[in-house]
């Protein structure tokens, strides 16, 4: 019988070891298969034992012994032969379609690489010098293009695989003829290859990534055409008309498990360590904080993520936006100098912990020196607060009236708990709707909206807002696995670096290598995908849709306004009860809450200190 596909598909899918990736996009590849596509996965032999992906997420770097990522290969070889015997299309392997002329040539390219020109080096005017430093970048903290020669090998590693990434990807899509190409985050040097090749013989790409809610970030998963980020959303039909309407009491649920899980800090992904319960007029002492004061927080970016970015092209073009300040630092020096013609306010200025060795990453990164230089000069009334201080946003937060923001998602976090949040107009502002903010586009008007955020103080119309936002985030761009996948952050992983969290790295990296796919097994066993999730993957792919969001085959919520604000009131109220059960300060965050819903502060009875 011959099948007429009206969509085919090629999933770039090399990094089987990371099951968290490779499972739910495998239930995306099947369910497109259910639906009537074709569909071919392309998958990795051990060609990329430089160093790839999949090493980084065990715990493996580019200096490891050879013998040491070759065991990741084996590892990775064993996930990935499990997805193709289970699953019902077929695999190419990709080190089988690499030809020596494409050896010699990328022996060739590495050859005439230097420090002074990699980001200049094309390949058939495709800029894969700059595609191959993406994770090479964040690996190390660098910024700029200044390659340390101590580091120069692990690049040429990153490149050499980048070029015969994309000219095997080339002549394999040149044979399969698929309609589209999906990998698994874009941004990865050779995912990006891959994309390029693709782009070079007029084949669309989309990038799946999990979703951004920190509990359910593996259970879910988002999809993107090409370079579209969630800055092309903000601008979609499809969120101008969500935005406009109340939310009902499973999207408050959902965004209310995303806070409980930011404030536990039990994902690796959220970078502030959990919330601990302190005491904000110990707080408010610690950082000489006066009685009376003003509480601005500011906190700062990664700036080697977005510099990997920008080189990588993946940087949403924000072009026609005018920029208040040239860049972070100088924005800093701006509310530096505020600061200081202004003694009755108090900055708290957060250092960013990817700066820091963290549960994530072990680098200090090159920044923070200049950073510090910043503060040598700076008044009384500004504060630094560094990783090592050990304090996390979230008991923060409890002292902060307005938080200053850059490009941060914290500020998004804090607009959610009502606290008003003030930007400069910032074209490397993407990371959530500018609308949950006060904007200057000028310097006065950008002072001028910090005095009026100061005078607006706490307010539930913040929290409406940026509520309806994530739910949008949580529940439009990405599409719920929950029934097939199961990867809830461990609360028993380790949550700062340290011998404990090594020794858990230990223990997973011997699960991962030498394991008997037990998990992996029972998850294939188990796997489904709704019917609606299925079919709202196929319906963007077969009509070019930017994003998840984008597909008409979302329900459409329907509840009043009035109900809306009771489920926001709720769930203040469970705060007020349950986690900041032992905040009692009146000039809190928590005692702001309170006020708003008109109940008293705990006994003094039942603070942690007495019931110690």
């Amino acid at each position: 019988m011959i099948l007429s596909y009206t969509v085919k598909t090629v999933v770039f899918s090399p990094y089987s070891n990371i099951w968290e990736h490779a499972f739910p996009e495998s239930l995306v590849a099947e369910g497109l298969n259910d639906r009537g596509a074709e569909v071919v996965t392309v998958r990795c032999g051990g060609m990329l034992v430089s160093h790839c992906v999949a090493m980084s997420a065990a715990g493996v770097t580019a200096t490891s012994p050879l013998k040491t990522r070759q065991r990741v290969c084996t590892a990775c070889v064993k996930r990935r032969d499990l997805l193709g015997t289970t699953l019902p299309f077929p695999s190419v392997i990709l080190d089988g379609q690499v030809r020596p002329g494409d050896r010699k040539r990328a022996d060739e390219v590495c050859a005439s690489a230097t420090t002074d020109n990699w980001t200049t080096i094309e390949v058939d005017g495709s800029p894969l010098g700059r595609y191959a430093a993406y994770e090479f970048l964040l690996d190390n903290k660098l910024l700029g293009t200044r390659i340390p020669d101590e580091f120069w090998g692990q690049y040429l590693g990153h490149l050499r695989d980048t070029v015969l990434t994309f000219l095997a990807g080339r002549r394999i899509l040149a044979e399969q003829r698929p309609d589209h190409v999906l990998v698994y985050n874009r941004l990865y040097s050779v995912n990006h290859a891959f994309c390029e090749a693709a782009r070079t013989l007029g084949i669309p790409s989309y990038t799946l990534q999990g979703g951004g809610h920190i509990v359910r970030r593996g259970e879910t998963m988002t999809m993107f055409r090409d370079t579209q980020s969630l800055d092309d959303v903000f601008r979609t039909e499809a969120w101008q008309r969500y935005r406009d309407r109340p939310v009902g009491a499973e999207e408050i649920d959902l965004v209310g498990e995303h806070f409980s899980g930011l404030l536990e800090g039990s994902s690796a992904f959220a970078y502030s360590s959990a919330f601990e319960g302190s005491d904000p007029a110990e707080l408010r002492k610690r950082f000489s904080v006066p009685d009376g004061a003003k509480v601005l927080l500011v906190p700062l970016s990664s700036e080697d993520e977005v510099n990997a970015a920008r080189l990588a092209d993946v940087l949403p073009d924000r072009s026609g936006t005018v920029s208040l300040f040239a860049d972070q630092f100088e924005w800093l020096t701006a509310l530096i100098d505020f600061a200081a013609r202004r003694p009755e306010l108090h900055l708290i200025v957060r250092l960013h912990p990817r700066m820091f060795p963290n549960k994530r990453e072990n680098v200090v990164s090159p920044i923070v020196e200049s950073l510090m230089a910043l503060f040598d000069a700076a008044p009384a009334n500004v504060a630094l607060n560094l990783p090592t201080d050990d304090v996390s946003m979230y008991d923060l937060m409890q002292i902060v009236d307005v938080l200053l923001n850059f490009r941060s998602s914290a500020g998004a976090e804090l607009a959610s708990l009502g606290i008003p949040v003030v930007i400069p107009a910032n074209r490397d502002f993407f990371t959530y709707p500018t609308e949950l903010n006060r904007v200057g586009t000028t310097i006065d008007e950008y002072f001028t909206q910090i005095d009026d955020a100061l005078a607006e103080g706490w307010s539930v119309e913040n929290m409406r807002r940026a509520f309806r936002w994530f739910s949008f985030l949580f529940s439009r761009i990405a599409v719920d696995f929950s029934e097939s996948v199961h990867a809830r952050p461990i609360a028993i992983r380790p949550k700062k670096p340290g011998f404990r969290l090594w020794m858990w790295r230990k223990m997973v990296w011997i699960v991962l290598q030498y394991g008997p796919l037990v998990r992996e097994r029972i998850a294939l066993r188990n796997r489904s995908i709704a019917p609606t999730s299925r079919d709202i993957f196929y319906d963007v792919l077969e009509h070019d849709r930017g994003s998840l969001a984008e597909s008409p085959l979302w329900p459409e919520p329907v509840v009043p306004l009035a109900e809306e604000t009771r489920l926001l009131d709720a769930y203040l109220t469970s705060l007020s009860q349950d986690t900041w059960k032992h905040v009692s300060d009146p000039n809190s965050l928590a005692g702001r809450v309170r006020d708003h819903l008109g109940i008293a502060a705990p006994q003094r009875a039942a603070t942690r200190s007495d019931a110690a």
